[in-house]
């Protein structure tokens, strides 16, 4: 077993449940993904930071499955997932989502878009309206002209990240960029980070960043959120350093039913810091 394998299978074995890896065709790319648990199905789709996939959500799955059937695909790119020659903009990886879930064969999908998966959540949701049940958006990218706004040392430690994988780099990202002020990683959030940078160092690894070139987080026009008629919950920590809350209070306010929960003392990734506010947010509105 190499060292990405079993790093992969160390994170795995830490979400505290029995947790499967399974593969599908979607389309023409070979999709891994993570399945947990029983009951109406959750879709988790996960942000656009270096290499790793699905076990980016460990600290909510077991939590989730609970109540849900938890489906975490390798967004195409990512993890353990085919990496075509491929545009890697919103349209191809929407397009990649709609084959994923149509090989499913889940009719109504309640789906959870994190980061740049939250871009691609709202992308696919305003083209294939009849298949959202309900979308949850989590600190998403693309919500108008405030993702512009990306500072600028998160786009260098992307470039450094996707040249250089290294650990000093990860532990500096969760510090500065991911986590609330003042928290700490753990181990398991370095492991994440450390399988990610073996997926990056592996073939095709690097052709996400290079050729999809940040179009994912390209801002979607605000006018466009009105369009989405599916219920829709903005979760957002109140402290994110890469998407300010603002941008969500925009878009919810333009939607004709959304609203907003705040995740406190939490940053961009609000489920690594207040795990349990966030599934109570995501199991309450699901449930309902």
């Amino acid at each position: 077993m190499d060292k990405r394998e079993f790093v992969l299978n160390n994170v795995i074995k830490k979400i505290g449940l029995p947790v499967q890896r399974q593969a599908i065709q979607a389309g023409n790319v070979r999709t891994h993904f993570l399945l947990a648990g029983k009951g109406e199905p959750v879709i988790l789709i996960h942000g656009g930071d270096s290499g790793a996939g699905a076990v980016r959500w460990y600290p909510v799955i077991a939590s989730l499955a609970k109540c849900f059937q938890v489906i975490a695909p390798d967004v195409v790119g990512y993890g353990e997932t085919d990496k075509p020659w491929a545009a890697y903009d919103r349209p191809y990886f929407a397009t990649w989502l709609g084959a994923f879930i149509k090989t499913l064969g889940i009719q109504g999908v309640n789906l959870v878009g994190h980061s740049a998966g939250g871009a691609i959540a709202l992308h696919f949701a305003l083209e294939h309206p009849e298949s959202i049940e309900r979308l949850v958006l989590v600190n998403a990218a693309g919500l108008g002209a405030g993702t512009q706004s990306v500072p600028a040392s998160t786009k260098l430690r992307m470039i450094w990240q996707n040249l250089f994988p290294s650990r000093e780099g990860s532990l500096w990202w969760l510090e500065q960029q991911v986590l609330a002020d003042g928290a700490k990683p753990d181990d398991t959030m370095l492991e994440v980070e450390d399988y990610g940078a073996e997926v990056v160092r592996g073939s095709g690894g690097r052709r996400v960043f290079w050729l999809g070139r940040g179009r994912i987080v390209a801002p979607l026009a605000m006018e466009s959120m009105a369009c989405i008629e599916a219920p829709t919950l903005f979760i957002w920590g109140e402290k994110d350093m890469n998407f300010p809350i603002s941008m969500a209070q925009e878009a919810c306010a333009l939607m004709p039913h959304a609203r907003l929960e705040t995740i406190r003392d939490a940053g961009h990734n609000c489920y690594y810091d207040q795990p349990g506010l966030v599934v109570d947010a995501l199991t309450g509105f699901l449930e309902e």
